[in-house]
């Protein structure tokens, strides 16, 4: 079975417009979640989903010339996007990540991957509920569930946001279809944000990679990368009261559903 890492991502940012190009560690931020995701032991592929509009034109460039497949789609409708990826590189499980997350650990990844493999699931995640930092958020699901998530998916945060529809079939959200379980971390760490949304979060990033160093940024597992963001001066932690998953809540109330956070 062929297990593809599919990383969404796209120049049109809301908060910060490009940020996937912004250097991070000596190289653009982009490349060096690709390089650590290929860095996970279960990955036989990774590859990035972006629109088809002609401003993520850079973007597609920029992953093809650093050899990573590129698969382009609808702009909004982030699943069916995800299908087109699923169907080019023929995958048969897809570990789904998000190019907002330059610390996104291939140990947890690998963690997460032999979780659904040992247990035969339909869906795995580290966010359900939610223990790790923001910013080493990963689902894992087969060929099948994404298909039928993208045949029967229809609210507008469903078709943006690829997992939800997923999550409202997993005992998660009091579904049964779906067989499914989290990977929980060590320790409740979710209140930290290590993803990268706005300007704010981009100068923490630049100060953890920084840290670590070109070498160190690519390899660091999320114990070092703790240690690092740990020792941040505060003017850098300006970022760390944002609401978490702020773009889905804002879709949610767009559906009319009110969000169970």
């Amino acid at each position: 079975m062929k297990t593809v890492a599919i990383v969404q991502a796209r120049i049109g940012s809301t908060r910060l417009p490009g940020k996937v190009l912004f250097e991070l560690a000596g190289r653009p931020m982009i490349c060096l979640i690709l390089e650590r995701i290929g860095r996970a032991a279960g990955i036989d592929q990774v590859a990035l989903a972006t629109g088809d509009g002609p401003a993520n034109d850079a973007l597609a460039a920029v992953v093809a010339d650093a050899g990573y497949q590129v698969v382009r789609g609808s702009e909004e409708d982030v699943l069916s996007r995800y299908r087109l990826a699923c169907e080019a590189t023929q995958a048969d499980i897809v570990l789904r990540a998000t190019g907002d997350c330059p610390f996104i650990d291939p140990a947890v990844l690998d963690a997460l991957l032999s979780l659904r493999s040992r247990e035969n699931l339909d869906y795995a995640t580290n966010v359900k509920p939610e223990t790790w930092p923001d910013g080493l958020d990963a689902s894992v699901f087969t060929r099948e569930t994404l298909m039928a998530a993208d045949a029967e998916a229809t609210l507008s945060s469903e078709r943006e946001h690829v997992v939800p529809w997923m999550w409202k079939n997993c005992a998660f959200e009091g579904g049964s279809r779906l067989s499914s379980a989290n990977l929980a971390a060590p320790a409740d760490l979710s209140a930290l944000r290590w993803t990268v949304d706005d300007g704010l979060d981009y100068r923490l990033a630049r100060g953890i990679a920084e840290t670590l160093g070109k070498d160190g940024a690519a390899t660091a597992g999320w114990q070092q990368v703790l240690s690092a963001f740990r020792s941040q001066p505060a003017e850098l932690l300006a970022n760390q009261s944002t609401l978490r998953d702020e773009g889905y809540l804002k879709s949610l109330a767009k559906d009319g559903i009110e969000s169970s956070k």
